[in-house]
């Protein structure tokens, strides 16, 4: 039987620590795919903030509330390392809550005027629809990892769909 991401940890809050492997190899992927993309594909910059995000679960275990998404504190917490970094290095983004790069496509597969669909949309549209379909996160989730509401991320969503039918139509006419 496998355990949820939540059951696993409650039992890394209660000092099982051996509980954050499972979560390490379930999250390690889309996480680095997240910061890699907040990087700029800087590989060895996203894989320090990969072992940051982990270092803080681990010492913020305490504040985990059961009930509490894993898939959205773990994104959560993998943000505020990279703005964390960023306020180290003497540079932040514009605007943080929009700025949040590229997410990987789950596969290699995927049309090539999809991905250059995707890729035409606003940062703050992309990373709406990148964390909705490939991350399957809910909107709630979504607002609580870019810190806003609900109702912005519906009204992003119902734009991104809107101009990426339009970006995938122009990409496919003749």
């Amino acid at each position: 039987m496998t355990l949820t991401d939540e059951t696993l940890m409650e039992q890394v809050a209660d000092n099982r620590l051996g509980s954050l492997a499972p979560l390490y190899e379930r999250y390690k992927s889309p996480l680095l795919g997240f910061l890699l993309n907040r990087t700029n594909g800087d590989r060895a910059t996203a894989e320090d903030l990969l072992h940051t995000t982990f270092e803080r679960i681990i010492k913020y275990r305490t504040s985990w509330k059961p009930g509490q998404n894993f898939k959205t504190w773990a994104f959560t917490i993998a943000r505020n390392a990279h703005r964390d970094r960023c306020r180290l290095e003497g540079r932040m983004p514009l605007n943080e809550n929009f700025d949040f790069g590229d997410l990987p496509l789950p596969t290699e597969e995927a049309p090539t005027d999809c991905r250059t669909a995707l890729a035409a949309l606003p940062e703050n549209y992309r990373v709406v629809v990148e964390l909705a379909w490939q991350r399957n996160m809910k909107y709630a989730d979504i607002a609580r990892v870019l810190d806003t509401t609900e109702a912005n991320i519906k009204v992003r969503m119902h734009r991104a769909c809107k101009q990426l039918r339009a970006n995938y139509h122009n990409a496919n006419r003749p």
